[in-house]
């Protein structure tokens, strides 16, 4: 009987000094000053493989000699000192409803300020992207630098992405854009040929952030939830943003919790979990019946409504359990496909009192089949959202960055 081999694929002396490559640049992403000595303890790759890669790296630009450090403990030689040394930046744009807001950010290292203009979205796809521009020519200008200063630009817009081909897919926010829509077609005459583009969902963007500030939460399966002008969420499991063939994944405003409910969504379909939680409806329910505290709701806002619940008035917890019951609704059927095990709400939610986590909490743990000792861990991210976008898209950039060269040469 003959004998089956199986083949294994040989790794090249190439391939190896891409990785190695790749894995000292990563030490670097933490923006310190560092020693060759330092990147061998951090890599285990030979201080000879160390140096080379440093060099390269300094010929190159991306790394610089910061000159020469402390001697050992037991004397000697005084270690050459390295740092990143790659000064553009990124570009983090918000394209939101009601806003545009500019970040530049660093290839490593913190966010910087944030730059917001008051803007209502133009629902002429045309119109909008010339207005971006003009925003762009003016922040360019209050900030002193061009394109040739950039080594990336993140947009983030509402609606659904296709990251591989950098198409919009939808807009809800302004379906007069139309479907498909080739995104780089629009940036590239606004920041040129030699920048780097990406397009991402603004709640991914948000929700992408939080392992950030908290690397733990890489291992649980994790669900942001974005609510501001509209209501979705990233879906993170071990590290890694689920998008999805159609990038629908963690689309859950448009989640149908009532087919009878009267209320149209801009997706188009009856009684979405977006719709039935905006505040437009809320101000609806409270013009049906007033509350001497909060009126008739017309300039009533979610913050005025938490505070009145967690202040006991009947009418707003009324309303309150009203919204808590429709996220468990949802929350409990996205369970049975994601089952997730951690919660962070953000934005106008991440206000909501402790009556509404206390409603939300007993509605969740009437489902049979979580444990008795616990549902899913709930958190509130008061963070600013736009903050949080920008902090979500430089991470994103950085990784493109860092990634590209473990690349083929």
């Amino acid at each position: 009987m003959r004998k089956q081999t199986v083949q294994t694929q040989i790794a090249m002396p190439s391939d190896l000094k891409r990785l190695n490559r790749q894995k000292i640049l990563e030490v670097f992403r933490s923006g310190e000053v560092l020693t060759a000595a330092d990147i061998h303890e951090a890599t285990h790759i030979s201080r000879p493989t160390v140096m080379r890669a440093l060099q390269y790296f300094c010929q190159c630009g991306v790394l610089k000699s910061v000159g020469l450090g402390s001697a050992t403990s037991v004397g000697g030689k005084k270690p050459e000192q390295f740092a990143f040394g790659d000064d553009r930046k990124i570009l983090s744009i918000s394209l939101w409803p009601q806003s545009i807001t500019f970040t530049l950010c660093g290839l490593v290292g913190s966010i910087g300020k944030l730059t917001h203009y008051e803007h209502e979205l133009e629902n002429d796809l045309d119109e909008a992207f010339a207005s971006l521009a003009g925003y762009v020519q003016q922040y360019f200008q209050d900030e002193r630098i061009t394109s040739d200063d950039l080594y990336g630009v993140v947009l983030n817009v509402p609606g659904t992405v296709d990251y591989d081909r950098l198409l919009l897919r939808y807009n809800t926010k302004a379906p007069g854009w139309g479907t498909e829509i080739p995104m780089e077609k629009y940036l590239r005459p606004i920041f040129g040929d030699d920048v780097v583009l990406y397009v991402d969902n603004a709640g991914k963007a948000v929700g992408r952030a939080v392992l950030l500030d908290n690397p733990e939460y890489s291992e649980r399966r994790l669900l942001t939830v974005f609510s501001t002008w509209g209501i979705s969420a990233c879906m993170i499991e071990r590290g890694h943003v689920l998008n999805g063939r159609d990038s629908l994944i963690g689309e859950i405003g448009h989640a149908v919790i009532s087919d009878s409910a009267e209320t149209v969504c801009t997706c188009g379909k009856h009684g979405c979990l977006e719709s039935m939680v905006s505040i437009r409806h809320i101000r609806r329910m409270l013009a049906e019946d007033g509350d001497e505290t909060l009126g008739t709701g017309e300039n009533v806002t979610f913050q005025m409504l938490f505070d009145a619940s967690e202040k006991g008035n009947p009418k707003a917890r009324k309303i309150v359990a009203y919204l808590a019951h429709c996220f468990a609704t949802v929350l409990h059927n996205l369970a049975l496909t994601y089952n997730q095990d951690m919660i962070i709400f953000q934005g106008d939610f991440a206000y909501a009192d402790s009556y509404f986590d206390d409603c939300l909490k007993k509605e969740l743990q009437q489902f049979r089949y979580f444990p008795d000792d616990s549902s899913m861990t709930i958190l509130y991210d008061k963070r600013q959202l736009t903050e949080l976008a920008a902090r979500g898209d430089s991470a994103l950039m950085q990784r493109n960055y860092f990634a590209s060269f473990g690349e083929a040469e």
